[in-house]
């Protein structure tokens, strides 16, 4: 199973929730959460605008549909994000959201109550100790802002921290 395949089973979207994903990519991940979310929304941040193009073009029909919608910006949040409009919250291998309480508080303010952030990444193996090491910093990380530790997931070289909003 992909690594993008996984993330998307552990976020388990359900029809109609509205999910933020922080730093899309080219929208791997995205496209396996679409294909669970049914009438929901998706929208993604990420600070370029070359993946922005190509999340866009992976994503197309979502897009064409209303489902998904991809922006260009730097995360904490570009200003047209505010008040808890997010069921869930997800990102994969962004630094800033195992290391940084302050990026973490801008997605709890983004999160309605009872929301839940996940928290992936990898590492080049072996990296078991090392990720051992990531997972703790980022369990802190959310707790510093305000997350309940929710559990941390792992498939081989990669790792999942789970937080939910009180």
């Amino acid at each position: 199973m992909s690594r993008h395949r996984w993330a998307a089973g552990l976020v388990a979207p359900e029809p109609g929730e509205r999910l933020l994903e922080i730093g899309y990519g080219p929208g791997l991940t995205a496209a396996s959460v679409l294909e669970h979310l049914g009438d929901g929304r998706l929208l993604g941040v990420d600070r370029s605008a070359k993946m922005a193009a190509a999340a866009a073009r992976r994503n197309a029909r979502a897009v064409a549909e209303g489902r998904a919608e991809f922006r260009v910006g730097d995360w904490p949040p570009v200003p047209q994000l505010s008040g808890p409009a997010f069921d869930k919250a997800y990102a994969f291998n962004v630094r800033l959201l195992w290391t940084d309480a302050d990026a973490v508080t801008a997605v709890r303010r983004v999160l309605a109550p009872g929301g839940s952030l996940y928290v992936f990444l990898q590492l080049p193996p072996p990296s078991g100790p090392q990720l051992d090491a990531v997972a703790a910093q980022a369990e802190r990380t959310l707790d510093e802002a305000g997350f309940r530790a929710a559990g941390v997931d792992r498939d081989g070289e990669c790792l999942c921290v789970r937080g939910r909003r009180a």
